[in-house]
This record gives structure tokens, sequence and C-alpha cells, in this order.
């Protein structure tokens, strides 16, 4: 059963929790290292919290996400305008979970608090949408919205795990025998399908606290406990900080005087070194290190701390130029110009999506009125890309012309 946590779990995040279980459970060192520090949200970090508050309201008053289109949402993160896009995510997420519901039966439970210091002190979190079996016997189903573009996999995803412990709670007195894992992730085009579920059973489930999630929240307690650098690498607040990614981002570099780095003659480096070298200073992780570095910087320098060789200056810019009032340009150029003052043209798709939108049309309305009105030009082009890449790999352009030569 899940239970409420404490009044500071509910306002702030667990160090060792679900949403960056994937990143402690592989790097111990983590936690200690993020300790006191929190960087600002991004941009699609701000978007992912407005459509989860979204999504919150959407359940819990069972009504279309598409009606709160063009209105402005309040959340934890500030307030954001309900795109059309966003309302169109959430709509897949609120059908697949009140589908579910109205299909199986149970008790909806929408970002409730649970505490999981039965296994482990430290340990809480909240579930986006869980729904609870009435029976003994029966099915556990917990929900987690993804609204990022980058590819979420269903199995073995322990952030969900995670949380399905803390609906099941110590004892599991709701008898559940089965949990079923759903991730909807309606904005990445690298999935067949935007609905991916995946099946535990109760008994593997708690093993894997047992026995897996346990030692690793345990481990992350060690003052020496190691660093660890791989794809979960890439929100951690202490990137800029970590001794590990600073070791291996100068450990590229030749260094022929101490302090002093230079870069490698790209002829003159072997395949197999501009494979690894272009994928190390291409890849998000040190994409990431060199921001949070930046920001770093930008925060002690602030704060009135000497950084050697930098120093903090004023830097203005000025905007796009536009009309400061409409009616005195028209009232000054109206004479001389006429009709060319203004420019009348069709609305772009997607600017008459969100017209729709605003007017309250249903997804598959407005979808079936655009399907034969819309046409897109498809560009190709090669891209080189890490070897774990979801896409399919391509032949050279001389193995791709010799194929069209021979015709197969």
């Amino acid at each position: 059963m899940t239970t409420s946590a404490s009044d500071t779990a509910v306002a702030t995040h667990s160090h060792i929790g679900a949403s960056s279980a994937y990143r402690w459970m592989m790097c111990p060192a983590s936690p200690r290292l993020c300790e006191g520090r929190h960087s600002e949200p991004g941009e699609f970090a701000v978007l992912g919290t407005a459509a989860h508050a979204l999504a919150e309201t959407c359940l819990v008053e069972k009504v279309d996400p598409c009606l709160f289109a063009g209105e402005t949402l309040k959340h934890e993160a500030g307030e954001t305008e309900v795109s059309g896009e966003m309302a169109d995510g959430v709509t897949v997420y609120v059908e697949k979970v009140l589908g579910d519901l109205a299909a199986y039966g149970g008790k909806l439970i929408v970002e409730q608090s649970f505490d999981l210091s039965w296994l482990y002190p430290g340990m809480y979190g909240r579930n986006d949408a869980a729904i609870l079996p009435s029976e003994p016997c029966g099915v556990l189903r917990i929900y987690d919205y993804k609204n990022g573009a980058k590819p979420v996999k269903a199995e073995d995803n322990v952030q969900c795990m995670y949380y399905a412990l803390g609906a099941l709670g110590a004892d599991n007195p709701t008898g559940a025998e089965t949990v079923v894992i759903t991730i909807v992730q309606p904005n990445s085009h690298f999935k067949a399908s935007a609905v991916e579920s995946w099946e535990i059973a109760v008994d593997d489930l708690y093993a894997w606290g047992r026995d897996v999630l346990l030692p690793a929240a345990k481990a992350t307690e060690d003052p020496d406990a190691p660093c660890a650098a791989g794809p979960w690498c890439g929100f951690c607040d202490a990137m800029a900080v970590c001794p590990l990614k600073q070791s291996l981002a100068l450990g590229k570099l030749d260094e022929p005087d101490p302090g002093c780095f230079t870069l490698p003659a790209v002829q003159a480096l072997k395949p197999a070194d501009i494979g690894f070298l272009s994928g190390f200073f291409n890849s998000p992780d040190f994409s990431a290190w060199l921001k949070a570095l930046a920001a770093e910087e930008l925060n002690l320098l602030s704060r009135g701390v000497e950084v050697p060789g930098r120093k903090l200056v004023e830097q203005r810019s000025l905007g796009n130029r536009k009309w400061a009032d409409d009616a005195a340009v028209e009232k000054a150029l109206a004479d001389d110009l006429g009709e060319d003052l203004w420019v009348k043209k069709l609305q772009s798709p997607a600017a008459v999506e969100k017209l729709l939108t605003a007017r309250k049309v249903p997804k598959k309305t407005r979808d079936e009125r655009l399907a034969d009105l819309v046409t897109r030009e498809e560009k190709v082009s090669m891209a080189v890309v890490s070897e774990s890449d979801a896409r399919p790999g391509q032949k050279s352009l001389e193995e791709q012309h010799l194929k069209l030569l021979i015709g197969e």
C-alpha cells in the first residue's frame, strides 16, 4: 500500500531517489558530489514538469488535455503556456491510463508520495500514476510519462521498478501478483510505439529491491565510493567537479608542458583513435560537462571567488527590431506605402493546428482535416553517430553506388 512520505520528502527530492536511480546505482559517488549543488532546470526540463502537471490535472479531474491548450499552467518550476503539442502528448498518456482503468478496474492514484525507508533510509518519491488491483493476485500497474525525445525503455527500467516498490510497500497489502510497467513517450521518433509496457512478477521485483537496489543505495554512503562515467552522467549536477570527468577530458590531450595542453594533429590519428576522440568530444556527456563547467565558473565569479585567468564582464546585446507602436507606424507610412505596408498570407500548418487546438478541436479531427492538405519534403543526409544509436547503419558511399550499378 502506498504511504505518504514525510513533509520534507514531499517537498524535496531524495538524493537516492527514483528519477536519479539510473545514475547513482551506476556511480555511487554522485550523490556525495551533488550534495549542495543544484543546477537551474533547462527549457526541456521545465516543459517536462509542465506536462506532468497537466497530466496530473487531467487524470484527477478526468478532462481532455486539449481543453487547456493556450492557457497558462502553474507548476513547481514556474508557469508555462500549454501548447497544442504538449496537449497532444499528454492526451496519449491520459487515454492510456484511463483506458486501462476502464478495462481492468482498480484504484487510480495520481502523483502520490511513497516512503521506501522500509528498504533503506532516505529513499522516497512520488508516482506519476498507478492503478492498484482491487482483488488479490491481481496486477499493479505503474505509469511513467516521458516528455523528452531520447527513447526510454520500459524493460528493466530502474526508475519505474523503484516506483513499483513504493506502490507495493513493505508487505504488499493489495496482494498483487504481477506488476506491469508502462512508459508513455509520445515525442520520441526513435520508438515503434509511444506506449511501451513490461511485466515483472512481484516476487522478482522484491528480489531486485533486496539484491540490487539496496546494495546500490548502501554503496552511496561510502565516503570513498568510486565515480563511474557513462550515459548516466548527462544530467548530473556534479559534472563540473567530477574528478573522473576531468581526468577523462584532459587525458585526451597532449601535455608537452605541465598545464599546457595541445590537440593532436587529426591526420596523424588512427581510425580507432578518431572514432574514440570524436565520440568523446561530440558526446552529450562532454557537452554537458562543458556547460556545467561554464555554469560553475559563472557561479564562482558572481560570488566574488577569483578564477585565475578569467573575469566577469557585463554583456549586452540588442534583439531584432520591432515596431514600438503599430498605430503610429500606420499613421506615418500608410500614405507612402499603401497596401504594401501589410502582408497577407496563409498561416503555416503548425500555426493553423495551434488555432484549431485553441478552438478545442479534438486531435483526431484536426489530424483528419489536415492530412490531405499538408505535404512535407524529406531531406536525407549522412551523419556519424555512436554504434549504440538505435538507427540502422548505412553502407559506405562506394558500396551504395556499386549496389545501384549492379541493380541490387
